[in-house]
């Protein structure tokens, strides 16, 4: 298991994760990242669960030369930190699939893409643990892409 999730498992309760809004409050401590991750998946969410190598290093791009809030913040962004950080981690804990084949009529060709994972869980969380804990974040993950 890589690091990156060993260290955000260990900062799992369960007090936090139903105290958060946010799924990106359980898994990204830190204030930057976790707005970059934010508007990534923003980006995602636009394009139907989907985005390209090619529109995802565009953005990384776009997020370290600055970009402008909706409250008309500029908010900047390594890129480096976003691939190492917000992705890794992102695909590491399963919310995101890499290299996902997907048609491409226009080109008439195979896409690799990234894409987003929406999590079958049941209606009733698990009793206790691990699987408690765990349904909560994908319940959160998934309301992400359902009511945005």
């Amino acid at each position: 298991m890589p690091a990156t999730v060993k260290s955000h498992l260990r900062m799992l309760s369960e007090e936090r994760v139903m105290s958060t809004q946010s799924v990106f409050d359980i898994i990204f401590p830190g204030i930057k990242t976790r707005r970059a991750a934010e508007l990534f998946v923003k980006i995602l969410y636009k394009s139907n669960g989907i985005a390209t190598k090619n529109s995802v290093s565009e953005f990384a791009n776009n997020v370290q030369i600055g970009i402008i809030l909706e409250n008309g913040e500029l908010f900047r962004y390594s890129r480096r930190n976003f691939y190492m950080t917000v992705l890794r981690t992102l695909i590491d804990m399963g919310f995101i699939q890499k290299n996902v084949p997907v048609w491409d009529e226009k080109r008439n060709k195979t896409l690799y893409v990234y894409s987003r994972n929406i999590f079958d869980i049941p209606n009733k969380p698990p009793t206790v643990g691990f699987w408690r804990i765990s349904y909560y974040i994908c319940k959160k993950w998934n309301r992400l892409f359902l009511q945005m």
